[in-house]
């Protein structure tokens, strides 16, 4: 045999010694890719040289390491950005269709994953699990390149509220409650997902929110913190309730505290888009509270939240700010406070409506 022969029987018996599935398709794809016409030959000199090496295999090619990153790394040409951005943001492998997601967001073309299975750079695992070689981690670590990272602010500043509300469940892991994002949004969050895709930021299409991963989280959160008290502080200029205005980064929302004399206080929670999750509804959830939000609720708003009525604290009501109309949904535990601040809301200048 030639050396490079030697190279590829080596490569090929690495990946039988680490594969884990016992139907062989995506395994007989990779030799196909990556040994052309020749992989058969390849697969069956493989297995005859694993057998060849007894119960010691893998400790006996861990031996030619060195060889088969060599072997490997002489067919990265073309491609090194795409084996930058592995090495950087994409860790050891995992879901190939996760991967290939990853992949677009960073701008790479739809076949990428294909040229680094090609290349050896990535290997099956089994039918659907992808990783890179152990030999080549320290080779990849060295290799540099360059990934487009997107304008986190420009990104986020074309979005509509529900996108944004998609986005900051992603960047902060807020499940929202199912329901209650249907009576505001009009969709369920679960059946939303798969046909969310917005470019070099985030793909929902395997119905999990996956980000570019080469966003900074905490930049991306950064900036959905900042964005979100700027036009909070808009709404409170719309509706100008006394009392001071503060950013809770715990409820993601401007707050302003409103202090009737004696008619009571009110807790004013400002959101330009919300994601309603548990940490909302239970935010000082037995004090009175108004909930505001800068968007039109879905036309079931009133009947989703009669029918889930129990789960909601007493105390709490809604208010939709749409134009120069507000659409009041009162607590169920009425008390002076809100009644106050009805008062106090009619003389905004904004047409007032109630949904219950």
């Amino acid at each position: 045999m030639n050396a490079l022969f030697n190279a590829d029987v080596l490569e090929g018996a690495y990946q039988l010694l680490n594969y884990d599935d016992e139907d062989e398709s995506a395994l007989m794809q990779d030799f196909g890719l990556r040994y052309g016409d020749r992989y058969l030959e390849i697969y069956n000199d493989a297995q005859e040289f694993i057998n060849s090496l007894g119960e010691d295999a893998d400790a006996r090619v861990r031996k030619f390491y060195e060889l088969l990153a060599d072997h490997a790394m002489s067919r990265v040409r073309g491609f090194g950005n795409a084996v930058y951005a592995l090495a950087k943001y994409l860790g050891l492998g995992g879901d190939e269709t996760v991967l290939s997601i990853q992949f677009r967001l960073m701008g790479f073309g739809d076949h990428v994953v294909t040229e680094l299975i090609r290349a050896g750079m990535l290997m099956h695992r089994s039918r659907d699990v992808l990783f890179v070689p152990e030999y080549l981690i320290p080779r990849l670590l060295e290799v540099s390149g360059d990934v487009i990272t997107p304008n986190v602010r420009d990104a986020l500043s074309g979005l509509g509220s529900v996108e944004l509300a998609i986005v900051e469940s992603a960047a902060f892991g807020s499940k929202p409650i199912n329901w209650l994002f249907r009576a505001i949004y009009g969709t369920d969050f679960r059946e939303l997902l798969p046909s969310i895709r917005i470019d070099n930021l985030l793909d929902g299409s395997t119905g999990e929110l996956i980000i570019n991963p080469a966003i900074d989280i905490r930049e991306l959160r950064t900036a959905l913190h900042e964005m979100k008290d700027y036009n909070a502080r808009t709404m409170r200029r719309t509706i100008s309730p006394h009392g001071q205005y503060t950013y809770s980064r715990i409820a993601r929302c401007g707050v302003v505290y409103t202090v009737f004399g004696e008619g009571g206080r009110e807790l004013i929670m400002l959101y330009p888009w919300i994601v309603p999750s548990r940490r909302i509804l239970d935010y000082h959830s037995r004090e009175n509270r108004v909930i505001v939000i800068m968007r039109e609720p879905s036309d079931e708003f009133t009947d989703i939240m009669n029918k889930h009525a129990d789960e909601l604290p007493p105390r709490t009501s809604f208010i939709f700010i749409n134009g120069n109309e507000a659409l009041v949904y009162k607590p169920q535990a009425l008390d002076r406070a809100f009644d106050l601040f009805l008062d106090f809301l009619y003389r905004s200048n904004l047409r007032v409506t109630y949904l219950n």
